[in-house]
């Protein structure tokens, strides 16, 4: 795990003490991945995307911020339910 890596799990454990991050990303691209969080269950989509980008955005360097490409936010059933569905991917 990168530098940048580590930051972001870090920056998102202070917020979400329960969160799961996965990245998906090969060497030299940008970064993307899950985030997993009982605390999710009780977001909306909107909310969940505006919730841990504000806290990116307040956190890291605009040059930082341009290497994500994006997170999938999931509560455990839900992220249960899309490994179900999609084995390979997650």
């Amino acid at each position: 795990m990168g530098t940048l890596e580590k930051k972001i799990e870090k920056l998102l454990l202070s917020r979400f003490d329960d969160i799961e991050v996965r990245f998906d990303h090969e060497k030299g691209e940008r970064i993307s991945g899950f985030l997993i969080s009982r605390k999710f269950s009780r977001m909306s989509h909107l909310t969940r995307q505006g919730t841990v980008w504000k806290l990116l955005r307040e956190n890291l360097t605009e040059a930082q911020q341009r290497k994500i490409l994006g997170f999938l936010i999931y509560t455990p059933k839900e992220i249960q339910t899309y490994s179900e569905a999609y084995e390979d991917t997650v």
